[in-house]
């Protein structure tokens, strides 16, 4: 019998984040297709899944003083380590920061999903104060420590191996999957309603405002669409994402006239968000960067068609599913938003595209084959 140690403290249940989700449907498969190895899943929730086997503890840890991330990283390696040193553990899977154990019989697997913290635009949207820099620099140089880095696509792999300067050898990717509830069908006209929209009657972006997803550069575009006249009569713009981190440009656009068109809608629930992208006429994502971008992949597998920028992996997610347009080239944004919204028979054939193309990201398969991971580097 093997012990694994996971790091959850990235699962927060009431504010669901990509490696969140990761990270509970990993356990969440690995309870059902590992009854031998021992499991101890840690991190800030004060509970994770009910109903776990016995092979599976969950132990949640306090952070010292205020809940700021300072206190959380602090409580998060403090944990790790003591688990390390007083109890035999084989492998550690931190989930999203890097913990160094430097211990010789206990293997550490980094999920590093992308370097977005390295790019221009993100200091530009989040800021350059000193806790974010020591932040960044700890997160990438830390990464080095790792036995086995794990990334969610080429791209995010080919960046580590070139501006980390680690080994190929030492780089695993393994795509994330697509919750299971995102599925084909019918749109909820009471969902869509409650939100003030109507089927096949909006355009939909799914994101986190102020980290590099460029809603500034969407917003210009359906503006520049409707003030053109090139959608039909109330097409509307429907944005989710906490609203308190919309730049003050992205709210100066709303001024003008057109502007009416475009509908916040905060944050949602997953249950609201699948008949959001069953409802939507396409989903809308001209990011700067993404480590993977899950809600193309979620919208393909509800049959919804992907708008996306050519930019760093999500060429690679959507592949001939979806329009590529570059990100920084408002022009094409709009044309591609026009073409999807008016022209069926390419709009058919994309759904049809994405539909298929959303079967290779799966949680069980992720999960099997960081299971296969975790025993390949606890062997010998």
């Amino acid at each position: 019998m093997k012990r694994f140690v996971i790091d959850a403290t990235c699962y927060h249940p009431d504010a669901l984040t990509g490696a969140g989700r990761l990270v509970y449907h990993l356990v969440d498969n690995l309870a059902a297709i590992d009854r031998e190895n021992a499991y101890l899943v840690f991190g800030f929730a004060e509970r994770f899944r009910p109903g776990l086997p016995e092979n599976f503890r969950y132990q949640r840890i306090r952070p010292w003083g205020l809940l700021g991330p300072v206190a959380q990283e602090a409580a998060r390696r403090s944990f790790l380590r003591k688990r390390v040193a007083h109890f035999k553990t084989d492998l550690v899977h931190c989930t999203l920061e890097m913990t160094p154990l430097y211990d010789e019989h206990t293997r550490v697997l980094f999920s590093l999903y992308d370097l977005a913290r390295r790019n221009l635009q993100f200091s530009e949207t989040v800021g350059r104060d000193l806790r974010t820099v020591l932040r960044t620099r700890l997160r990438y140089s830390s990464a080095k420590k790792a036995d086995m880095i794990h990334t969610i696509s080429h791209f995010s792999a080919e960046l580590i191996h070139r501006r980390l300067h680690i080994d190929p050898a030492r780089i695993r990717v393994i795509y994330p999957g697509v919750d299971p509830r995102f599925t084909p069908g019918p749109s909820d006209s009471s969902v869509l309603t409650r939100h003030g929209l109507h089927d096949g009657r909006y355009l939909l972006f799914v994101g986190e405002f102020g980290r590099q997803k460029n809603e500034e550069g969407l917003i210009k575009a359906f503006l520049s669409a409707c003030n053109d006249r090139a959608l039909p009569d109330g097409m509307q713009l429907a944005l989710v994402g906490d609203p308190a981190n919309l730049s003050d440009t992205a709210r100066t656009l709303l001024d003008d006239p057109a502007g009416s068109g475009v509908k916040m809608l905060g944050r949602v629930s997953d249950d609201d968000l699948l008949h959001l992208y069953r409802g939507a006429r396409a989903l809308v994502l001209p990011s700067f960067d993404e480590g993977f971008g899950l809600p193309p992949a979620e919208a393909m597998a509800c049959g919804t068609v992907p708008i996306v920028s050519n930019a760093t992996s999500l060429p690679e997610v959507v592949g001939d599913a979806g329009l590529v347009v570059k990100p920084d080239k408002q022009a094409e944004l709009t044309d591609a938003i026009v073409r999807v919204t008016n022209d069926d028979t390419l709009h058919e054939q994309l759904q049809a595209r994405g539909r298929k193309r959303a079967e290779r990201f799966s949680f069980s398969a992720m999960t099997r084959q960081l299971h296969a991971l975790y025993c390949e580097m606890t062997d010998g």
